[in-house]
């Protein structure tokens, strides 16, 4: 695979990581008329979500500095 592709999958998952995080913390924190679910998911999940979306972000993110490194050591 592409370097920018892996790169872009990379930023990708960081963003939705992300924005998945900052709204399970919101549902956790809100006791509004809502209540802690959000579509029908438990923030509990969001949080969880995140940490996978995180983990494939690292991977790629690793992934795409050792296909750099390769190429320049041909």
């Amino acid at each position: 695979m592409g370097s920018k592709v892996l790169k872009m999958l990379a930023y990708f998952f960081g963003i939705v990581a992300g924005v998945s995080l900052v709204t399970g913390v919101i549902l956790r924190l809100a006791k509004g008329p809502w209540g802690p679910f959000f579509l029908g998911i438990v923030p509990r999940s969001y949080v969880l979500f995140a940490q996978v979306c995180l983990l494939f972000a690292i991977a790629l993110g690793v992934a795409t500095l050792l296909e750099r490194k390769t190429k320049e050591k041909k």
